[in-house]
């Protein structure tokens, strides 16, 4: 009885840091969207709808919705991380939303390295010092969705273990009401 109490606890206490991390996360996706939209419509709408989603995230997280939910939360924050990466690695071509070669560049059919949204990012390592290249406000985003993914994963594990099995229920353990 005692483990029982202990691992909800522990739940219970996982649960609530892993909804921190991606409502931290979303704000700071929500805060970044005004800024992004005056320069790039594409990247202005990802931060902002992907932001609102990272803080609507909590709600699932907390309320343990199932195994559904936890792998849309999981899969998804691991699709903004690859995004981010790839963005910031350059393996992702440059261009507006339309297609084709950047306004103002020549058609050659070459990208030029830079932000995948079609804004002019920097280009190069960037500044020394910085953590597998993360720069400036990234940081945080990063570290909380990756945080997010390891707790939520690890919480899909104790949900899995701390569910009785239908087989091993009797029948005095189901719900009295059916």
């Amino acid at each position: 009885m005692s483990q029982t109490i202990g691992t909800s606890r522990k739940i219970l206490l996982l649960s609530f840091v892993a909804a921190g991390t991606t409502v931290i996360a979303g704000i700071l996706h929500v805060m970044m969207a005004p800024g992004s939209i005056s320069r790039n419509l594409g990247q202005g709408i990802l931060f902002l709808v992907g932001g609102i989603a990272q803080i609507f995230w909590a709600v699932p997280v907390i309320k343990r919705w199932g195994r559904v939910w936890q792998v849309i939360g999981i899969v998804g924050t691991a699709v903004f991380v690859i995004l981010y990466y790839s963005n910031r690695f350059h393996l992702l071509p440059e261009g507006g939303m339309e297609g084709g070669a950047p306004p103002g560049r020549p058609e050659s059919g070459e990208f030029p390295r830079g932000n995948f949204t079609g804004g002019e990012g920097p280009r190069g390592n960037g500044p020394r010092g910085n953590v597998f290249g993360l720069s400036g406000n990234s940081l945080p985003i990063e570290i909380c969705q990756i945080a997010f993914i390891g707790l939520y994963s690890v919480l899909s594990k104790l949900y899995s273990k701390s569910q009785p099995k239908k087989a091993d229920m009797k029948p005095s353990d189901e719900d009295p009401k059916k």
